[in-house]
C-alpha cells in the first residue's frame, strides 16, 4: 500500500520505485491528502502504479537491512537473513503477493527445508504490517502445522559416574587445561556453553557463592553478546562448582576457563578436544547433555527442588513450564521409588486402613 495510517492520527505516503524499493513522500493529516501526495509523485518520477508490489528479493533484502524489522539481537538477525536466503534464490523474482500455499509447499517438498520455516513466518508476518505497507495479505507460513522438531525432550541424561569420568577423563586429556572445570561447572550450574565461554573472573564471587552472568559468546555474530532473553543473572556457585573454580589458577588471567592459547573457548575450539574426551571415556553424548541438561534433571530427581525455583537457577522466565516439560526429565524409576516410599511411610503409621472384601448375597 502506498499510503498507510501511523501514530497519531497522521497517514505515510510512499512510492515505489523498482528496483530501489519504496520511496518517502510524507506525513498528512487526512488519508486523502496522503493519497494525492502520492499521485503527484508518481507523475513526477514517471512512476506507474505496481499492482503486484516487490518481489521476494526486494522485500527480503529491505527485511534484512531496515532497522524497522530488526530483532534486538545481532545473531537473531544473522540467523534471520541465512533462513530466507534459500526461499530468495528460488523465487526472488516472483511479487511477493504472488507466493502461494502451492508455492510454499513446492518449496518445502522433501522437509530438507523445514528449519527455515521460522524466519520465512516472521518475514512474511512482518510483510502484513502496516509499516511494511501490507505489502501480503496472508502468511503463507502461518499455520502450517508440520511436525515439531522435540528438541531436548528426548535427550538421555547422563547420571553422576558419567559426569564424573568426563571430567576425570578431561583432566588427563587436557593435563592442565581448563575443560574438566568447565565441564563440571556447567553439570553443577546450568550455565550455558556460550555463558561458560565468556565467563571472567571479576563476575565470580566466592564470598556470595554467586556467579554474575553478564554476557555469552555467540558463534553466530562471533561476538560478545547479553545473554539469553536479553537479561543478566545470578547462578549459585554451588559446592562442586566452587570446587572446581578453586582448583584453577587466577594470577593474570582473565577468562576463567582459558583455552591452549590463553583466549577463551569457542564452540570450534573446544570440538577437537570435546571429540578425545568423549572417545577416551566411552561417552555417546553432548556436552550440552551433562552440562545444562544434566543440572536440570539433577536439581528436580536428586535434590526435589520445585521446577520454579530450578527455571529461576537456570535463567528461564516462564516459571518452571521449561523444567516440567523438557529439562526436569522427571526419572521414572526415582519417582516410582518416591511413590513406594510414600506408602511404605504411611502403612508404616498406621494410616492405612485395610480393606476387606464386600460380598453381596443375591436373593
Amino acid at each position: 500500500m502506498a499510503v498507510t495510517r501511523i501514530a497519531k492520527g497522521k497517514y505515510r505516503a510512499q512510492v515505489h520505485v523498482k528496483g530501489k524499493g519504496n520511496k518517502h513522500v510524507g506525513y498528512y493529516p487526512t488519508e486523502r491528502e496522503a493519497k494525492a501526495a502520492v499521485h503527484e509523485a508518481r507523475k513526477t518520477l514517471h512512476l506507474t502504479p505496481d499492482p503486484t508490489g516487490p518481489t521476494v528479493r526486494e522485500f527480503a533484502d529491505r527485511w534484512t537491512t531496515d532497522p524497522l524489522f530488526q530483532r534486538p539481537k545481532a545473531s537473531t538477525n544473522r540467523i534471520n537473513a541465512e533462513r530466507v536466503r534459500q526461499f530468495v534464490r528460488r523465487y526472488g523474482d516472483l511479487p511477493i503477493r504472488h507466493v502461494t500455499d502451492e508455492i510454499v509447499a513446492d518449496y518445502l517438498a522433501g522437509g530438507k527445508r523445514q528449519h527455515t520455516v521460522p524466519g520465512l513466518r516472521a518475514m512474511f508476518g512482518d510483510a502484513r504490517k502496516p509499516v511494511a505497507g501490507r505489502v501480503v495479505d496472508e502468511n503463507p507460513f502461518a499455520q502450517l502445522g508440520l511436525r515439531q522438531s522435540r528438541g531436548n525432550k528426548d535427550l538421555d541424561v547422563p547420571g553422576e559416574d558419567v559426569i564424573r569420568r568426563l571430567v576425570n577423563t578431561a583432566g588427563r586429556v587436557m593435563e592442565g587445561g581448563s575443560l574438566g572445570a568447565w565441564l563440571q561447572v556447567a553439570a553443577y550450574t546450568g550455565m550455558r556453553p556460550g555463558e561458560l565461554d565468556a565467563l571472567r573472573w571479576p563476575s565470580v564471587d566466592f564470598e556470595r557463592d554467586e556467579i554474575r552472568v553478564v554476557e555469552q559468546w555467540s558463534p553466530h555474530s562471533r561476538s560478545f553478546t547479553a545473554p539469553k532473553n536479553g537479561r543478566s543473572r545470578v547462578a549459585i556457585l554451588t559446592p562442586p562448582a566452587r570446587e572446581a573454580l578453586l582448583a584453577l589458577p587466577r594470577a593474570g588471567r582473565v577468562w576463567v576457563f582459558p583455552n591452549p592459547s590463553g583466549g577463551h573457548w569457542t564452540p570450534s575450539s573446544r570440538e577437537y578436544y570435546w571429540k578425545a574426551i568423549r572417545a577416551a571415556a566411552d561417552y555417546q553424548g553432548t556436552a550440552y547433555q551433562c552440562g545444562r541438561h544434566f543440572a536440570g534433571w539433577y536439581m528436580t530427581n536428586v535434590l526435589e527442588l520445585p521446577a520454579e525455583d530450578v527455571a529461576i537457577a537456570l535463567g528461564h522466565e516462564d516459571g518452571g513450564t521449561l523444567v516440567r516439560t523438557t529439562y526436569g526429565h522427571r526419572d521414572r524409576r526415582l519417582a516410582r521409588d518416591r511413590v513406594r516410599k510414600a506408602y511404605e511411610d504411611q502403612s508404616a503409621g498406621g494410616r492405612v486402613t485395610p480393606l476387606r472384601a464386600v460380598r453381596k448375597d443375591v436373593g
